[in-house]
């Protein structure tokens, strides 16, 4: 399965046609994505200077938040004490999402028994 596939998935499960869009905008420096939710569609922001695996895993975090059918992403008020940037630990809503992300990541790179065994 690839990301375009896993996008179209989603977009079926919600309803809802999904629309990505990669921005450098100064406001995305501290937010590596975000979602917003119309009546007739969604649009999922992520940073497009990223490397390209964060792009996906980015994407996935979001796709994550709309399987869970949340409205909006919570973000922190203050910085975490450690000053990591990645501030998982925000609350539920960005455990489930960041779960979600995993587990998408994990299902569409696995490979097959044989190619695991043979290279």
């Amino acid at each position: 399965m690839t990301a375009c596939e896993v996008v179209e998935a989603v977009s079926t499960v919600i309803r809802k046609p999904i629309f990505l869009e990669p921005t450098v905008d100064d406001r995305f420096k501290m937010t590596t994505g975000g979602f917003a939710v119309t009546p007739e569609f969604v649009v999922i922001v992520f940073r497009g200077i990223d490397p390209h695996a964060y792009q996906m895993h980015s994407l996935f975090h979001e796709l994550g938040h709309l399987l869970c059918g949340h409205r909006m992403c919570d973000r922190p008020g203050t910085q975490l004490e450690s000053g990591a940037v990645d501030q998982l630990l925000w609350n539920e809503t960005e455990r489930e999402a960041e779960f979600l992300a995993y587990k998408i990541t994990s299902l569409i790179s696995r490979k097959t028994r044989n190619s695991q065994a043979f290279g």
